[in-house]
């Protein structure tokens, strides 16, 4: 189903019932999954690859160049990869990765600033599947997006930024160039952050800092009380507002925790999968 006012390029690759409505154009190296909708004045180019029953409304932008200055020839950039059952929203961005995509340093891939800081992994701009990029969305050169996640309207996400699954980006709120965001986690509407943001939890302000776990969202998803309660002492004990060393704090945690895996894994974003500090409220730097 393809509309007469579309323009599919020569090379380009579209699977079983795929439907492009008018006025689209998709560029030579695309690859469109099967029961994928484009549904008008959609543009699709770069080296990208769109999941299956993903749906793309009007006027969004996928796969052109992305803005980072230091790359602006097309033969360098290193594509889009879009999962499975995702909505793309009207206007949309969403651009290719570059050649700096990110480090990978033991089994994790981790954001970074210099490109001989170790192996690189060149993978592109991916978003997983289960996906809802919102109106007006951003999503910069080297973004990496679990499942599950919500970009909301307007939402704006700089290079390199890692959002791990669930997720949930509000309105009009900003992620600095390579910060890293927890899974369960909820940034509020109108929020900026320049820092780190930890699992299950909820930030919000400019800049955004922390307030407590987000125990809708954890509800939603099936956590038990005392599952919350375990994630809500690492918080606590973390965000108590004293001067002790959030080092100090963790090593002190993880003799109290129970084994619950929740709370495990939220020190061990703190300890490990953490990049850029996390924001306590206070102007000291605290990780």
């Amino acid at each position: 189903m393809i509309d007469k006012s579309a323009v599919i390029a020569d090379g380009a690759i579209l699977g079983a019932d795929v439907e492009v409505g008018p006025f689209c154009m998709v560029g030579p190296n695309v690859k469109l999954g099967d029961r994928v909708k484009l549904m008008s004045h959609v543009v699709i180019d770069g080296d990208t690859e769109i999941g299956e029953d993903t749906t793309v409304w009007p006027f969004a932008a996928i796969g052109m160049r992305g803005q980072d200055l230091k790359f602006q020839s097309d033969d360098e950039m290193t594509g889009v990869k879009i999962g499975k059952r995702c909505r793309i929203r009207e206007y949309v961005t969403i651009q290719s990765g570059t050649p700096l995509g990110s480090q990978v340093t033991g089994g994790s891939t981790l954001s970074a600033t210099k490109k001989d800081a170790g192996n690189w992994d060149s993978s592109g701009t991916e978003i997983g599947d289960d996906c809802q990029i919102m109106v007006h969305a951003h999503v910069a050169h080297d973004c990496k997006l679990g499942n599950g996640i919500v970009v909301s309207n307007m939402a704006q996400l700089g290079g390199h930024v890692e959002i791990e699954d669930f997720a949930v980006i509000s309105a009009l709120s900003a992620v600095h160039q390579f910060c890293h965001i927890g899974r369960n986690s909820f940034l509020g509407a109108m929020a900026g952050t320049a820092s780190d943001i930890p699992p299950y939890v909820i930030f919000d302000g400019v800049p955004a800092r922390y307030r407590t776990i987000n125990r809708v969202g954890l509800a939603r998803r099936g956590f038990t009380n005392e599952d919350m309660h375990a994630i809500h002492s690492v918080y606590s004990a973390v965000f108590d507002g004293s001067d002790e060393a959030i080092e100090v704090k963790l090593k002190k945690l993880k003799k109290q925790i129970d084994g619950n895996q929740y709370a495990l894994d939220a020190i061990d974003f703190l300890e490990n999968r953490s990049n850029r500090r996390i924001n306590t409220g206070r102007d000291k730097k605290e990780s």
